[in-house]
């Protein structure tokens, strides 16, 4: 119990009575242990009523109704007694079950509320009472005790938890493609993209843009070469999602370090880290597709604890390693660079200085090479739409534009539609990134008010939990927070880092929970899926292919490959959503369509028409047909089927 904590002062009473309440705890932990233990109870009843599939927010009065109020008083009069005796029993040294039983309380509590809920609005709220109740139960700790955990069990706790929610993002995301959630856009365009990077380097696709062409001209993401030999290894779509997997969550590894090299023990290193772990800006696009960005979280704060020791080799490594993510990620580099170059120290500031010459010469340059020669000029002006005039004037027409009216740029800072974005990635940090007077620390922020705020007023996909533009942001975002707590005095920061550890957790669990209903649809039909599998994989790997978004992620091992949707039908001029036809069949040897695809309809007439021959088919639900010129060169295909 903290010594600093003044004992509340009780009506004079008898020594002998006043030394029993006293030995039992009271009346310092009175509501500590109250609130612990009506929490838990709470927390399991709402579990056991979702066991029962009863609502407890929206069918309130059907759960109270059914709902033993007699035995829930029961339960927490006999818990509350449990306690009371073991606290009294136990040496002072011992007494902090109190406040173990406040804090899994609340997050027992919390967690069943949240739990598949797929409502942020209720973990926001729920997350504020988590605040008060958590910051409270801190406040009866003594703090000191909390540092003296050793590093090993620290480090055993962390990477635990780490691989655990690792291997709960794989699953889940594999899941997730398995049972066909998956669409071209994205991941069937990485998924093609693979299989030529392990065929030949190339890195070509057809279904991205309708024809041969690099994902490099798209896209300056060279870091993909990385996972080449990874892929070569095990040639799978789920080698992508495990990939992913394992860089969103490998920057705890330098944090882990980071945390230590600042001082941090015990309960307290352990609640940074789980910031970084239970990260929604880590978790949540993990969800949609698989993307390079989930490079930036491992290699930002590989690059920050580079530049937290002045290790300057692998600072410059890790530059270059953040710089060929994507086309905008040496924002990043500038950024740090000059959080680097208002350094106090005259050594940091010259190699500030150089990583942001570097890394803006690089963007310049990459951005010329993508607009002259590749597809960079439509990216920037979906991406930075908001800001362009001249869509001709590129990167520097947008640059011309800030500078010449700032007061429009910063009234996109916060929008309507940002709010919520805003909340999701700074409640579970408590805001901690914008507590600090140290002015250099905001260059940190820049990646996350330029690429998620401001592009996200415009691009909404930019401002929203679930896609990959924030995996960087949220890495500074997290290292802020590091430093930021380190300037406050022990108590408070102990306070601030377990309270925001609590609330990463809700949070977390509020967006990826939901997700386990992908796991549960293969449990579910999994001889379903894998008849789907079958049937696709009955299309000739050497076959040009017309599919559908749906199918075509489970097909992409194949050097030409299209997307099939609206845009390839012919529409008929005199009959608004009527067609005449289909675009370049003749380039096609197979048609990999869906029955629930209204496309399909409209296309079958003239597939038909055209001698294209059923091929297979599965559940009334997939259907491939094949072309006259395949069936004429591969006279035994449909025998190799039938």
């Amino acid at each position: 119990m903290d010594n600093s904590v003044k004992e509340q002062r009780w009506p004079q009473l008898p020594d002998p009575v006043g030394k029993f309440l006293k030995g039992c705890g009271f009346p310092d932990m009175l509501l500590t242990r109250f609130a612990g233990v009506y929490f838990l109870i709470a927390g399991a009843m709402v579990r056991s009523a979702a066991k029962d599939k009863i609502d407890v927010i929206g069918a309130w009065k059907d759960y109270v109704n059914g709902s033993s109020f007699g035995g829930m008083v029961a339960w927490i009069l006999v818990c509350f007694a449990a306690l009371t005796l073991l606290y009294a029993l136990l040496p002072e040294r011992l007494r902090f079950f109190d406040q173990a039983m406040l804090f899994t309380g609340v997050l027992s509590f919390s967690l069943s509320v949240v739990w598949r809920a797929d409502n942020y609005y209720l973990a926001i709220g729920v997350s504020l009472v988590a605040v008060v109740f958590l910051s409270y139960g801190m406040s009866k700790l003594c703090h000191e005790s909390l540092e003296k955990m050793p590093d090993w069990t620290c480090a055993a706790i962390i990477f635990s938890v780490a691989a655990a929610v690792t291997a709960y993002i794989f699953v889940t995301t594999w899941d997730r493609h398995r049972v066909f959630s998956t669409c071209t856009f994205d991941f069937g365009i990485f998924a093609q993209m693979f299989h030529s990077l392990g065929t030949d380097l190339s890195a070509d696709t057809t279904c991205e843009r309708d024809y041969l062409l690099s994902h490099f001209k798209v896209h300056a993401s060279y870091i993909y070469y990385l996972l080449v030999p990874f892929y070569k290894l095990h040639p799978s779509e789920d080698t992508l999602f495990f990939s992913q997997a394992v860089l969103s969550m490998g920057g705890v590894i330098p944090l882990y370090l980071l945390a230590k090299r600042h001082g941090y023990r015990g309960l307290h290193r352990i609640s940074v880290c789980m910031i970084y772990i239970f990260c929604s800006g880590l978790l949540a696009p993990c969800y949609y597709e698989f993307h390079e960005n989930c490079f930036l979280p491992t290699l930002l704060m590989c690059l920050m604890y580079a530049v937290d020791q002045r290790k300057y080799i692998a600072v410059y490594i890790f530059t270059v390693l953040v710089c060929i993510v994507k086309e905008d990620a040496p924002l990043y580099v500038m950024c740090i660079g000059m959080f680097l170059f208002f350094d106090e120290k005259s050594r940091a500031r010259l190699h500030g200085l150089v990583m942001t010459v570097l890394s803006g010469i690089y963007f310049v340059l990459i951005m010329h090479y993508l607009t002259e020669y590749g597809d960079g000029k439509m990216m920037t002006s979906s991406r930075f739409g908001i800001l362009t005039i001249d869509a001709d004037a590129g990167f520097a027409g947008i640059v011309k534009n800030v500078l010449t009216d700032p007061a429009y740029f910063f009234s996109l800072f916060v929008q309507e539609q940002t709010l919520l974005f805003f909340l999701q990635t700074m409640l579970p940090v408590l805001f901690l990134p914008l507590m600090t007077r140290k002015i250099r620390r905001f260059w940190l922020i820049i990646p996350y008010v330029v690429m998620n705020l401001v592009i996200g007023a415009g691009y909404g996909y930019a401002a929203n939990i679930g896609f990959q533009y924030i995996f960087g942001p949220s890495a500074l975002l997290i290292y802020m927070v590091l430093v930021n707590l380190d300037d406050m005095e022990p108590k408070k920061r102990s306070t601030m880092a377990v309270v925001a550890a609590g609330v990463s957790v809700i949070t977390a669990c509020s967006l990826v929970s939901v997700k386990l209903s992908y796991y549960d649809s293969y449990k579910n039909r999994p001889e379903h899926y894998q008849n789907m599998e079958a049937c696709l994989d009955t299309v000739p790997r050497d076959a040009s292919v017309l599919s559908n978004i749906w199918f075509l992620p489970h097909i992409a091992e194949r050097r030409e490959l299209y997307s099939f949707d609206k845009k390839d039908l012919i529409p008929d001029p005199a009959a608004e959503g009527a067609y005449t036809g289909v675009y370049d069949l003749d380039k096609y040897d197979f048609l990999v369509l869906s029955r629930a695809d209204e496309n399909t309809d409209f296309a079958m007439p003239y597939i038909e028409a055209a001698g294209f021959t059923l091929f297979n088919e599965t559940e009334n639900y997939i259907v491939i047909y094949v072309s006259p010129d395949y069936l004429a060169a591969h006279p035994d295909a449909l025998d190799a089927v039938h």
